[in-house]
């Protein structure tokens, strides 16, 4: 039964991340500061990962970092346009922002 779990298991972070990413991205007081700290120092924990030997963990920074940009990109176009094509903008250049992010980690470490 365990074995049926582990896919669940490796997904779900990403599933919270979306989650916590729409709730976040409907509250309107938000600043725009707070996600780009969080992609930034998402970003910097997933380089500094593989540097410790750590490269099983780097899914989780890097889940984390796509989120949040997710929501900065929804925040800003939010701004001047609709909010659901804003979120939809913001979903595509969140899960680009974690492939380039995952291919550079991947260059970089050899992972």
């Amino acid at each position: 039964m365990q074995e049926s779990m582990m896919p669940f298991i490796n997904t779900s972070p990403l599933f919270i991340a979306i989650v916590i990413g729409f709730a976040v991205s409907f509250n309107e007081n938000i600043s725009i500061r707070v996600p780009a700290i969080i992609v930034a120092t998402a970003t910097i924990i997933s380089f500094l990962l593989p540097i410790f030997n750590l490269r099983s963990w780097v899914t989780y920074p890097v889940i984390i970092s796509e989120s949040a940009m997710f929501v900065l990109t929804a925040i800003i176009l939010s701004k001047k346009m609709k909010r659901w094509l804003a979120w939809i903008l913001g979903w595509i250049a969140g899960f680009v922002w974690a492939i380039v992010l995952l291919i550079l980690l991947g260059v970089t470490f050899n992972i």
